[in-house]
């Protein structure tokens, strides 16, 4: 699949462009209303109506996260409108922006005292500190950095303002590719859609349903450094069963013993085949043993090797004799297969189809002693993934040199990429792994890098051609192909918000939304400008430091895994049709493939999830690290505990009241004036690792402290000119940020013919906002849980903010949930 933009597709959709924004649609579905009872103004999205029950995304394909997204808007909140009072008095806005050393009239210097407290653990830069990794302390005591509070800060401001955003790392996006079906008539469905869109775009046509792609070994001429593929004698590789291929192996000297994978040696947890063991077998040379049989159900065992025994050995009658009791075995056990299905078919077709199958394999075994086998010189593939794998591959070697297919060196480019490069590719090929085909020395370097492709011999590998051209490749049937351009995450951004789409287009000096006015930006101030173009932040914050006499540590070690889905998940981040068919057997899925109709679902938030226990319970007991084995992407963490008070201060200079409101907001978020109940605030922040895990909800209350230089520079006393701005002044300064913000919003409103706001709660993105940071009404932990591998396998939609919260206040009304 190229990474080149392709032509024909429109750069970015408009919004009347987006099906889930079509407001002839969205009115046709009343809205349901959050637990603060103010109906959804913007960005509906329909669907079919939520379980009394929680979410289940096998049931009724809506997913659950412990995420959600604020809804972009089309254009950032511009500095200048946080700035208008001053701005009118004729000081100019780069004056503002860059007058550090000098007193604005009109404007606001001083500082906020924060006090943040932990509701729940907080692990927050992490440090070594022997086998487990504790938060950070400055000078022996718990902290939180500087560079955090001010991170939550400013992407708060961020959302609150919908300012510019820009993905720090937008890599090439993959999905899986089109190789192998599902049981699931909705995953199915969304793979042929697929499918078609890369035919559509010029890729290779896919394969029927159940078929694997081609197979073949890669190989570099180094000559002109060029790439090829030289396909297999065979339609497809051979495959061996795993538990065959253990007991065969030990007649291999040499080698170690094979691990299974865990749910065919008998673990039930399942889980992957141990990678370390994979080494000392992948490319492994052997010659498989491969039943001759034609026929219409019993044809595939052409493509099936039932004993494979160590290169150069003749194989002998007793060889072929337990091979065929495998074969035997294997056609015994499809034959009660038909059996139970012909018993259990509801129809007279299934019966006849199931009656058909019985008779194949009745047949089959009845002439099995005449069953001849053909050996095949192969090489042994293990692909890695195995939650519920059975089988290995075994590519035959004996390919044709003459039959060869050019390989683009910038696919080449990808599958090295270090999007592709997984941990089971880095440990399993390694720098000195020889190539397939012609093993070199061991200890010869092939690879230029951990998990590359090899130099020399021959890589492996699945891929699909088109005329006569490979069009993608990978190391294994289910590999992922790129989705399209290079950076497809700024298709799916408004262009105004895409920070890199204006960088391009305006260069530097281009109009500040109000983050980058804040906290300072290398390209601010307008290009000519005598002191250069970047400006010093505004703002400043420092770390928040916590003295306690007592423990501030939990009390022992947590075993975690620290994942999360990646943006290819399109089903949750992006914006999906308002449509019923977005939810059911055959969904009508928006995916990255659509180049010219996608679009971000928005900036992503943390939901709070941490359910009340009883006293007594030992919240945090199932994850100690002698009830969880330690794995590849397992850390051992040692959070600070709840109720925990950190003290931090954020310096401001020159803030117009509007900018010192928004500032207020980002910290108060919709608490009242002061913070409110500490102990059980009405809106919290997440802050640090382990937000999926609910770790890191902390209160902030501020406190404001304003400067008067010129009382100030009067006198030595050190607290001359300092004031402390009660609620009531504070609040003044909260409502001057929300009047700027309502005036902005309604303005946009009308242009787009959207209902306007009444209150700058009511914009639809504070809205999702202040949701998504409800401590006292948040969702409980099974609304907000992290799917598992099945689930996220079914591309379950992910509600918005509004639906779910409104979801679960029904449940809660009803006594369901």
């Amino acid at each position: 699949m190229s990474d080149q933009p392709h032509s024909g597709f429109p750069r970015r959709p408009t919004p009347a462009a987006m099906p889930r924004r079509r407001a002839s649609v969205a009115v046709r579905r009343p809205a349901p209303l959050p637990p603060g009872g103010r109906a959804r103004r913007r960005d509906e999205r329909g669907g079919a109506s939520l379980a009394a029950a929680p979410p289940d995304p096998l049931r009724d394909h809506q997913a659950v996260a412990p995420y959600g997204l604020v809804p972009l808007p089309e254009r950032p909140m511009p500095a200048e409108r946080l700035q208008e009072p001053v701005l009118r008095e004729g000081t100019p806005q780069h004056r503002l922006l860059a007058a550090h050393d000098q007193r604005i009239p009109g404007t606001h210097t001083g500082w906020i005292d924060v006090t943040v407290r932990t509701l729940t653990p907080a692990f927050v830069g992490a440090t070594r500190d022997g086998a487990a990794e504790r938060s950070l302390t400055i000078d022996g005591r718990p902290a939180l950095p500087g560079a955090s509070l001010r991170g939550l800060i400013r992407n708060t401001v961020r959302v609150l303002t919908g300012g510019e955003t820009g993905p720090v790392n937008t890599p090439q996006l993959f999905f899986r590719a089109p190789a192998a079906s599902h049981s699931d008539r909705r995953a199915r469905h969304v793979m042929r859609r697929l499918h078609s869109q890369y035919r559509d775009r010029g890729g290779a046509p896919s394969n029927p349903p159940g078929t694997p792609v081609q197979a073949g070994f890669l190989c570099r001429e180094p000559a002109q450094g060029t790439w090829e593929i030289r396909p297999l004698p065979v339609e497809r590789p051979l495959q061996v069963r795993l538990m065959d291929l253990r007991e065969d192996l030990r007649s291999f000297a040499g080698l170690p013993e094979f691990e299974l994978p865990p749910h065919e040696s008998g673990d039930i947890r399942g889980g992957y085949v141990p990678a370390e063991f994979h080494r000392d077998f992948q490319y492994l040379p052997v010659l498989a043993l491969c039943p001759q049989v034609n026929g219409r159900t019993v044809g595939e065992s052409r493509f099936w090797a039932t004993a494979v025994l160590p290169p150069g050995e003749e194989p002998g009658p007793g060889h072929r004799e337990a091979a065929r009791d495998r074969l035997r075995e294997r056609w015994s056990r499809k034959r009660d297969g038909a059996e139970q299905s012909m018993r259990r078919a509801s129809g007279e077709r299934s019966r006849s189809a199931a009656r058909g199958r019985r008779s194949d394999y009745d047949r089959a075994l009845q002439r099995i002693d005449d069953v001849s086998f053909r050996a095949h010189e192969c090489v042994l593939v293990l692909t890695g993934v195995a939650g519920e794998r059975k089988n290995a591959y075994l590519f035959p070697t004996a390919t044709d040199p003459r039959r060869r297919l050019p390989v683009p060196a910038h696919l080449v480019h990808l599958v090295e990429s270090a999007d592709q490069i997984t941990r089971f590719q880095a440990r399993n090929f390694p720098g000195d792994l020889p190539g397939a085909v012609h093993r070199g020395t061991t200890g010869t370097a092939h690879r230029y890098r951990e998990g590359g492709l090899a130099r020399s011999g021959g890589e492996p590998v699945w891929y699909q051609e088109s005329e006569g051209r490979v069009v993608s490749f990978g190391r294994s049937g289910g590999y992922r192909v790129a989705v399209g351009e290079f950076d497809p995450v700024s298709r799916a951004v408004p262009e105004e918000v895409n920070t890199r789409a204006r960088v391009r287009s305006q260069g530097t000096g281009r109009p500040p939304d109000v983050p980058r006015a804040l906290f300072g930006d290398v390209d601010l101030l307008p290009a000519g400008e005598s002191a250069g173009s970047a400006a010093r932040g505004r703002v400043s914050v420092g770390s928040a430091s916590c003295s306690t006499d007592e423990d501030p540590w939990l009390e022992h070690p947590l075993r975690v895994e620290l994942l999360s889905p990646q943006r290819s998940c399109f089903a949750n981040y992006l914006l999906q049709p308002v449509s019923e068919a977005a939810w059911g057997q055959a969904p009508d899925l928006v995916t990255w493939s659509h180049e010219g109709d996608v679009r971000l679902g928005g900036y992503k938030v943390y939901l709070h999830r941490h359910d009340p226990l009883p006293a007594s319970a030992q919240r945090y007991a199932h994850l100690h690290p002698d009830r969880v084995a330690a794995g590849p992407t397992t850390r051992d963490v040692v959070p600070m505990r709840p109720g925990l008070a950190f003290h931090g201060r954020i310096t401001f200079a020159n803030l117009t009241d509007a900018e010192v409101g928004v500032l207020l907001r980002a910290l108060h978020l919709g608490n009242p004036a002061g913070g409110g109940d500490p102990g059980d605030p009405l809106y919290a922040h997440k802050i640090g690792l382990g937000k999926a895990l609910g770790f890191g909800s902390v209160h902030i209350a501020p406190d404001l402290y304003l400067v008067d230089p010129v009382e100030r520079a009067a006198s030595l006393d050190p607290g001359a000119g300092v004031s402390c701005v009660g609620d009531e002044g504070m609040q003044k300064l909260l409502d001057a940020f929300g009047e700027a913000l309502l005036t902005w919003e309604r303005e946009q409103s009308m242009q787009a013919g959207e209902p306007v706001p009444d209150d700058w709660s009511d914009v639809g993105r504070v809205e999702a906002l202040l949701l998504a940071a409800q401590w006292r009404h948040r969702l409980p932990e099974s609304w907000t849980r992290v799917m598992d591998l099945d689930e996220f396998a079914v591309y379950p939609v992910l509600p918005d903010l509004q639906t779910r919260f409104a979801a679960h206040a029904r449940t809660a009304e009803s006594g369901a949930g």
